[in-house]
């Protein structure tokens, strides 16, 4: 059996990724809430709550997770991470919860801003 080793998740970059990590799942919370809550009929808000995070999930699987077979060269990967986490506060605040659209902004594009910095995840 061929075993092949890859760096751990260790010291400062790996905790960075963690929080990464958990930015991208506040991410998708953030946006199902966001939909839930927009307003109009009860299908629209759940199909919203369901499509919203979905969408943001392929785009970031598609181009911005570490392991896309079609990844993003670095500047517009950036931007297209720093554009969902915008989208998402956006929606958050536009759903009458400000003050968890501006912790989710800001800690998604501190943690983007972190990974490129240290993290250097390629």
């Amino acid at each position: 059996m061929v075993t092949t080793t890859r760096p751990g998740l260790r010291g400062f970059p790996g905790a960075v990724l963690v929080v990464r990590f958990c930015t991208e799942l506040a991410l998708l919370a953030g946006l199902a809430v966001a939909g839930a809550r927009m307003g109009g009929s009860v299908l629209l808000d759940i199909l919203a709550a369901v499509l919203w995070p979905a969408l943001a999930a392929v785009i970031w699987g598609l181009v911005i997770a570490p392991r896309a077979k079609r990844r993003a060269p670095e500047p517009t990967r950036f931007i297209l991470e720093l554009a969902l986490f915008a989208v998402a506060a956006l929606g958050l605040i536009a759903s009458g919860l400000p003050v968890a659209g501006i912790v989710l902004g800001v800690a998604g594009i501190a943690t983007a801003v972190a990974v490129r910095v240290w993290a250097k995840d390629g």
